[in-house]
């Protein structure tokens, strides 16, 4: 009999422990587990920034401006001026709207091409010298607006803008609802354009100090262009599409007649 009730106290001993002792025993795996899920996790982490880091080293996609020796480039930069020309000073019902599509391709034409000769006119300002001229994409939520950062005589980065116009009260304003860093879009535009431009506008650049008024401190301006006749074509609405802006407007007698 009493070796009956050792061998049960030894038996309800080897009970007792058992389960404290599953626990441990499965600790390990749990543990491993825990340990790959983190692993996964930092590797996902790290593997998103790289991503991020090598976008901001590169140019938009669509980022390609024209070299001033491309003879389609050239034509079309002509032919985008000379059609926007024509479309103001035709002669049109008074009041009665019209339209203008304006693709991307043929914006940015003019721009690298033609922009810096237009410039050379009319004592307009010239264009800064730290950065290229721009570059544009229209999004519906937006102009992506992008120049390079130039130093030292070579361009270090794309940096850029997403600006929306809009017409309030007759009056255009412009307003910023991102940024671009290379080809990662950002919240805000980085601070690396937004500084020189400031500098440059406090220092007298007129054409920086245009872009910081109108533009980044977002002052408004007539939605109206007085053609050589004095008649007035007045804007009307923009349109924003995927690689387009359409513009609606109305072509006005001169004042007081």
């Amino acid at each position: 009999m009493a070796t009956d009730s050792v061998e049960d106290n030894q038996s309800s001993g080897a009970d007792a422990r058992t389960p404290t002792d599953l626990p441990a025993l499965s600790s390990k795996p749990r543990g491993a587990n825990v340990k790959l899920l983190l692993g996964v996790l930092l590797l996902g982490v790290g593997g998103t920034f790289m991503f991020c880091l090598i976008l901001t080293f590169l140019p938009p996609g669509w980022y390609d401006p024209p070299a001033s020796n491309d003879p389609d480039a050239v034509q079309l930069a002509e032919q985008a001026e000379f059609r926007l020309v024509e479309e103001l000073q035709k002669i049109r019902a008074q009041g009665e709207p019209w339209r203008l599509r304006i693709p991307d391709k043929a914006v940015n034409a003019w721009l690298a091409l033609r922009l810096q000769d237009w410039l050379a006119h009319d004592d307009r300002p010239p264009w800064p010298e730290f950065i290229t001229v721009p570059q544009v994409h229209a999004t519906s939520s937006g102009i992506i607006v992008a120049v390079g950062l130039v130093k030292h005589g070579r361009v270090t980065s794309i940096l850029g803008m997403k600006v929306l116009p809009t017409i309030i009260e007759g009056n255009i304003v412009l307003s910023i609802n991102g940024g671009l860093l290379g080809r990662l879009p950002v919240p805000t535009p980085p601070s690396t354009l937004l500084e020189p431009l400031r500098n440059a506008a406090a220092e007298g650049d007129d054409a920086s100090g245009f872009v910081v008024e109108y533009l980044l401190d977002g002052k408004e301006f007539p939605a109206l262009l007085e053609l050589i006749d004095d008649r007035i074509v007045e804007i009307d609405g923009v349109l924003l599409g995927d690689g387009d802006i359409t513009i609606t407007a109305r072509t006005l007698p001169p004042p007081g007649s």
